[in-house]
């Protein structure tokens, strides 16, 4: 009984959030140029240029440099948080940290050779399978290389892709992979073992974000959206023409875009990329037209600039963590066609169930599958659900986490 109504406090909570329409600055004195930003374990790391790793462990009021381990001198571009340990891209190699990042390890067993111009700029979680993006193009060293414990082990995730090509992004629309490279835009339905390039998608993509049913990139061609998996393009209106670069987030049912050339700015759609306008308000000074990275946990998306770090407000999450950690979280977790489950590698009968805002259930999966497990929409209306995990000799229910219905 103590559970069922901490359950539905918390969907109290979550339903009683109201999000701020701006960016709120977040105080970090002495460091500045926010290049990746990531939250783990109720901590908030950033890369603030040239100070490393920085960390807050009580949401942005103190910050501290958490570097030790990492050669001296060396920059870093990027900092990633896997679920069970966190990652930094550095000019000298990715490197580990399992204490969150009190001390850090070289991890570039299967990566290239790190310089000046081939490093992990971008790292992307998919379930339990890591992504690092590199900055050289394939035949020299760059392109997406893939692990699924963390960081100990990599392997190249460019099978499938041309050697001329730089990846920029990669994101999950549906089941599958979807890869932003400047010789367009490749898909993957076995996480980023190997790609098969979307011929109607020839154009430089430098950002993608999307659902099952809607496809949203940053290209050379401009904003453009498909309906149809990339068979076809609308452009979108509002956008600045023939951009040179940008970064896409899907988040809180909305999409989230920097431009990242000239004219730099943060712009937002909330017509699932139909359409784009600026985004801008509480930025201060030069950041307003200087941006670098999204960042999306919880309840908070983040924004990393020239100057600060924001964060926005929304309603995509607001529950409560499991006591115990590493338990599988579903995502995307604002949906419009349906969500993920990775399992990982167990053999153990479970069985998923959704909860309404009101208690009640209203789907149970029992067919689990090892592994990725995509749970369709269906007729359920749009709203806000709990999703829990029901443990097959036990019987023990563990909620995961909430997922919002558009």
């Amino acid at each position: 009984m103590t559970l069922f109504r901490s359950f539905i406090l918390t969907l109290s909570c979550l339903f009683a959030i109201t999000a701020a329409a701006q960016w709120n600055i977040i105080q970090h004195p002495g460091y500045q140029a926010v290049k990746s930003v990531t939250v783990g374990q109720g901590a908030l790391y950033m890369v603030a240029f040239p100070s490393g790793v920085i960390k807050s462990t009580n949401g942005g009021l103190n910050w501290n440099p958490v570097n030790t381990g990492l050669p001296t001198g060396t920059q870093v571009h990027s900092v990633h948080w896997t679920g069970s340990a966190l990652l930094c891209g550095t000019e000298s190699g990715v490197y580990k940290s399992t204490n969150g990042g009190a001390m850090w390890t070289v991890a570039n067993a299967g990566l290239p050779t790190a310089s000046a111009s081939n490093y992990a700029k971008k790292f992307f979680q998919f379930g339990t399978t890591t992504t690092a993006v590199y900055t050289a193009t394939l035949g020299a060293g760059g392109g997406i290389y893939r692990s699924t414990d963390s960081g100990t082990q990599w392997f190249s995730g460019n099978n499938g892709l041309a050697s001329n090509m730089i990846v920029h992004q990669v994101a999950q629309a549906g089941s599958l992979l979807y890869a932003a490279t400047t010789a367009g835009l490749a898909s993957s339905n076995n996480l980023a073992v190997t790609w098969n390039q979307i011929a109607t998608s020839n154009f430089a993509c430098y950002a993608v974000q999307g659902t099952a049913s809607r496809l949203v990139v940053i290209s050379g061609l401009g904003y453009r959206f498909s309906t149809n998996g990339g068979n076809s393009w609308t452009n979108a209106s509002g956008a600045p023409n023939n951009p040179t670069g940008g970064e896409l987030i899907l988040y809180d049912g909305k999409y989230w875009a920097i431009n990242s050339a000239s004219p730099m700015d943060v712009l937002r759609s909330t017509d699932n990329g139909a359409s784009f306008s600026l985004y801008e308000t509480g930025l201060q000074n030069a950041d307003v037209i200087s941006q670098n990275t999204f960042h999306a946990s919880g309840t908070s998306l983040y924004l990393g600039c020239f100057s600060n770090l924001y964060s926005h407000a929304g309603t995509t999450l607001g529950v409560e963590e499991d006591e115990e950690a590493s338990l599988p979280l579903p995502f995307p977790t604002a949906f419009t066609d349906g969500f993920t489950i990775d399992l990982g590698n167990t053999s153990q009968v479970r069985e998923l169930v959704v909860f309404d805002a009101s208690g009640h259930e209203v789907r149970r999966e029992t067919r689990l599958a090892e592994g990725r497990n995509w749970i369709e929409r269906g007729n359920l209306p749009a709203g806000t659900y709990r999703v829990a995990l029901v443990e097959g000799r036990s019987g023990r229910m563990r909620h995961l986490g909430a997922v919002v219905a558009h």
